[in-house]
């Protein structure tokens, strides 16, 4: 069967990557490779050895070249420091769409009191009402212009370019966890904004915080370097008997909480700020069906400058309260 650049379509339609498309109709008959891995040595492209010029020697060597490009750049978004804020920390679930829009469903529960109720009596249990939110949510799209000329690139060797390519991913990946953060902290234009506590930062205000989450638990606590800083400097937290930050690196966890750092500048979390999330409620990450990382044709026919390398998505809001953000406050 012949690699094409059709694959690249037909992938998007079944909501493939092309490598997962050609596994199923090109698997690898070589223990240790899968199917793409395959169709390199096929071709006699050696992921350690040749050149970006390796990708162009034939037409259908060319057609590999998006997909090398797209791997590594899934790397990348996946590959963030185990200190760092990820999408794996603040979504509960994903949903595919095939279009740029998305109707959000919303739960809203009564607020009287959950009691018991004797059998016999007539008293109304409380309710949940679960409707579509008043306004949609629109996808966004990220990216990174690559501004190189295949006379450059030719003759960069396929780790290099793999390096580039996975830290390219990284710098989506960051961009993406920004929206999240956006998104939890002022909603999703649903009037879910984030409850806002502020006070002083001291061991008990964080504790009367941490205890307001009540409907749910937190699984991560998330702020930039300077405030962390400042958290990890009260005596409770600092004790080397409790924590073992000096030795291992290990940052402490307050109340048992996962402390992740996010100094991502363009952002709408402040210096001043700590959110406490509960992963399992918090947001539903919305994507496009089938969308590409790379611009496909431009690579296959060698046209490197302006390809944007992009990723097509949205958040939604699923609970509002299994978000909440600490301001500190001057004592």
């Amino acid at each position: 069967m012949e690699i094409a650049k059709e694959m690249y379509q037909e992938a998007r339609n079944k909501g493939l990557t092309f490598s997962s498309l050609l596994a199923l109709e090109r698997p690898s008959s070589l223990e240790g490779l899968d199917a793409f891995e395959f169709a390199l040595y096929e071709k006699d492209i050696n992921l350690k050895t040749s050149t970006v010029e390796s990708f162009y020697q034939t037409k259908e060597n060319s057609v590999l070249l998006p997909e090398f490009i797209n791997r590594n750049v899934r790397i990348g978004i996946v590959g963030l420091g185990a200190k760092d804020l990820t999408l794996e920390d603040l979504v509960a679930t994903e949903t595919v769409i095939d279009s740029g829009v998305y109707e959000t469903i919303k739960a809203e529960f009564d607020k009287k009191q959950l009691d018991f109720k004797k059998i016999g009596e007539r008293a109304k249990f409380p309710t949940v009402k679960m409707d579509t939110g008043k306004n949609s949510i629109k996808l966004a799209k990220i990216g990174i212009a690559f501004n190189a000329s295949y006379e450059v690139l030719r003759r960069m060797k396929l780790p290099l370019l793999a390096i580039h390519m996975q830290l390219i991913g990284k710098r989506l990946a960051k961009a993406m966890v920004a929206y999240a953060v956006h998104v939890l902290i002022n909603g999703d234009g649903n009037a879910n904004a984030a409850v806002k506590t502020e006070s002083p930062i001291d061991y008990d205000n964080l504790m009367d915080w941490m205890l307001d989450m009540d409907n749910w638990e937190a699984t991560v606590w998330f702020a930039k370097k300077t405030l962390i800083k400042e958290i990890f400097r009260l005596p409770e937290f600092k004790d080397s008997r409790l924590f073992d930050t000096a030795k291992t690196g290990t940052l402490a966890t307050p109340f048992g909480y996962d402390m992740k750092k996010f100094n991502w500048d363009e952002t709408t979390l402040c210096d001043d700020q700590i959110v406490q999330v509960d992963k399992s409620a918090s947001l539903e990450l919305v994507k496009e069906n089938g969308a590409e990382l790379i611009e496909t044709d431009k690579i296959i026919n060698g046209q490197f400058e302006e390809t944007v390398i992009s990723k097509i998505f949205g958040f939604s809001k699923i609970f509002t309260e299994a978000a909440l953000v600490y301001g500190k406050k001057a004592a």
